[in-house]
């Protein structure tokens, strides 16, 4: 089967009006449709530049798994929707290999009496189901001279079966596609069978999405899900139970909760809204939903019955907390581009009216030969965070070492040399809730700095963690060097050099927060040269992977270092009053949400929020706080 060229299709962005003739009406005479489309169209495949004569054609491919199920009973017509109508003729085939079709054809049928909208056409002679069969069914249209073509349907259901189906042109058998991802429709075919070997009480799970959109959740806390399903009997499904087994690292949770009132009939999927269901489990989890039991019996055929989603449960009790990003940039100062690098990401920050919130560190880089005065050693191990890039190159950025989409550079160290573009970036990631706090202790005994790194995890682990790590630097800003290549002057102020890594590797010490507190000692003899007046002591928790991709960083804090002795303090404290999390406002501990407006000031629902600009209001209860945010999905 070939992939999916853009090149040939173009997916008509426009949805099609809709009237009541277009729906396939329920048939009286008690067939089965099978299929994977619902019966209302949405979006049409254009095939650029290119005219008829011609055939444009569709089909779906059903595997034993399904067929079994019907063993004995008859294909007897083909039903697709087109829209608008083309061609001269339409002929439906059943086959076992769509590259085959003139050596593997089992039934046929053609017609020049078809329309716009749903078409229902006869095969023949009727294909009879064998168990252990695999089927293709479609539809081809001959197209004649000048006719374009546009009139392939997809339906309207929010997802595709993977490699089920399938939409060509022209005579040659191999010219079939089966890529849907950048679609995420069903084209709109079914077959109609008839006879008497349905089952009862038999569903096809489908898909299953939380209805928010987003797959962070609170422990125990009940809510929505919609669920798509597939009768595949004749008698109504009234009821049924779902079964949840949700999986951490540690343990498997189960669960269950039948719905009753239901009334789902064959021939069609249908969207259910499932109210009331609630994850158990803490942190990193992958819950199996089962439909376990069907108007109150076994599923004879329960292979189709499960899906599997992960996602992340906020331990019940727990909200997310002010997050700090840290900014890491790739410099070097044999490289003359460096001081106007500064200049406008400093520019970009100082604009910032939550600037306090980044912070800034620098990687030096030694540059075509040129050696670096403020490399060290453990650079050379940060180099991993240009990913999969040909060879290094400065000046790179990481954002929390996040993956940024969209970008030429495979990450998480990238080019990005636009204010605007770097603004967008870091408002994007400050959004990105976190569940950790860190607090830095220091006191300075002669040349000799003591600090003590201690936190607090809301969540037993971290989003998508794999093993956590705490990595603790020492920084130091305002550096006079004359070194830097490209600089104005005869000196240029070095700020945020990374003087020495702490910790007992360069990606830091492995972390448990099982315990949810934890704590970490360190003790530095200052060096000559350095001075503590303007150095810092930077920590973050992070993810540690062998892909540089899912290195994220969870948290950051920073403390500066005085001479003055005894014991200073910094607390990452829940100040903002909300986080947007898969287009979900969600309110901060001691605040809620008063509205969500878009910027035309039009009131919007604080969940499933689209891509764009909004304005939030929350109240601590006093007073109400007014921000804008930028939601990216």
């Amino acid at each position: 089967m070939k992939s999916f060229r853009n090149s040939l299709f173009l997916l008509a962005l426009t949805s099609l009006p809709l009237t009541g003739a277009d729906l396939f009406a329920q048939s009286a005479d008690d067939a089965m449709r099978l299929g994977y489309c619902t019966t209302e169209y949405s979006s049409g495949l254009i095939l650029q530049d290119k005219e008829g004569p011609g055939v444009y054609q569709a089909a779906v491919y059903f595997t034993s798994d399904l067929l079994n199920k019907y063993e004995g009973d008859k294909i007897t017509a083909v039903e697709f929707a087109i829209k608008p109508k083309r061609g001269s003729e339409a002929k439906v085939f059943v086959c076992n290999h769509i590259n085959y079709m003139s050596t593997t054809t089992l039934g046929s049928g053609s017609t020049t009496e078809y329309s716009e909208g749903w078409n229902t056409v006869k095969l023949d002679k009727p294909v009879t189901i064998y168990k252990g069969m695999d089927l293709y069914v479609g539809y081809q249209l001959m197209l004649e001279e000048g006719e374009p073509f546009d009139c392939l349907l997809f339906d309207q259901s929010p997802y595709a079966v993977p490699n089920n189906n399938l939409y060509g042109f022209n005579t040659g058998e191999d010219n079939w596609y089966d890529n849907t991802s950048g679609i995420n429709k069903n084209v709109c075919v079914r077959a109609v069978v008839e006879g008497k070997k349905a089952p009862d009480n038999d569903i096809s799970f489908i898909k299953i999405e939380p209805q928010n959109g987003s797959d962070y959740m609170t422990q125990n806390e009940p809510r929505s899900y919609y669920a798509y399903v597939q009768n595949n009997g004749k008698t109504p499904i009234t009821s049924f139970t779902l079964t949840m087994n949700s999986k951490t690292a540690s343990q498997t949770i189960k669960s269950e909760k039948t719905f009753e009132g239901l009334n789902i009939q064959n021939n069609v999927p249908q969207k259910l809204k499932l109210d009331g269901i609630a994850i158990p489990a803490e942190g990193n989890v992958t819950t199996e939903f089962t439909i376990s039991k069907v108007n109150g019996e076994k599923d004879p055929y329960p292979s189709d019955n499960t899906l599997s989603r992960p996602g992340y449960c906020i331990k019940e009790g727990s909200k997310a907390v002010a997050r700090k990003v840290l900014f890491e940039e790739f410099v070097s100062e044999a490289y003359e581009g460096i001081p106007a690098a500064d200049e406008m990401y400093a520019s970009v920050f100082d604009e910032r009216d939550d600037k306090g919130d980044f912070v800034w560190v620098k990687h030096h880089r030694n540059y075509k030969g040129v050696q670096d005065q403020f490399v060290i050693d453990e650079d050379d191990d940060y180099e991993e965070l240009y990913g999969k890039a040909k060879k290094p190159f400065v000046p790179a950025v990481c954002f929390d070492r996040l993956p940024i989409s969209g970008m030429e550079d495979p990450g998480p160290a990238y080019f990005v040399d636009y204010e605007e573009q770097t603004n967008t970036i870091l408002s994007a990631v400050k959004q990105e809730p976190s569940f950790v706090q860190l607090n830095i202790d220091n006191k300075l005994e002669g040349k000799k700095l003591n600090i003590k790194v201690s936190g607090h995890a809301g969540v037993c682990e971290m989003p998508m963690q794999d093993e956590l790590r705490l990595t603790t630097w020492l920084v130091e800003d305002n550096i006079k060097s004359t070194e830097q290549e490209g600089a104005e002057g005869s000196s240029y102020v070095q700020d945020g050099v990374l003087r020495k890594v702490l910790s007992s590797s360069a990606w830091g010490d492995v972390l448990d927060i099982t315990k949810y507190d934890f704590e970490k000692t360190y003790s530095v003899d200052l060096q000559d040269g350095w001075n503590v007046d303007n150095m810092r002591v930077v920590t973050f928790v992070s993810n540690f992977n062998t892909d540089a991709l899912k290195r994220r960083v969870y948290n950051t804090q920073q403390l500066a270092c005085t001479k003055t002795t005894g014991i200073t303090k910094t607390t990452a404290e829940a100040q903002r009053p909300f986080f947007v999390v898969g287009g979900v406002v969600v309110a901060n501990q001691g605040f809620r949400v008063v509205e969500v407006c878009d910027i035309a000031g039009r009131k919007v629902s604080a969940h499933n929020l689209g891509a764009g600009l909004y304005i939030v209001k929350a109240t601590d209860g006093e007073r109400v706080y007014t921000q804008k945010v930028i939601v990216k999905h």
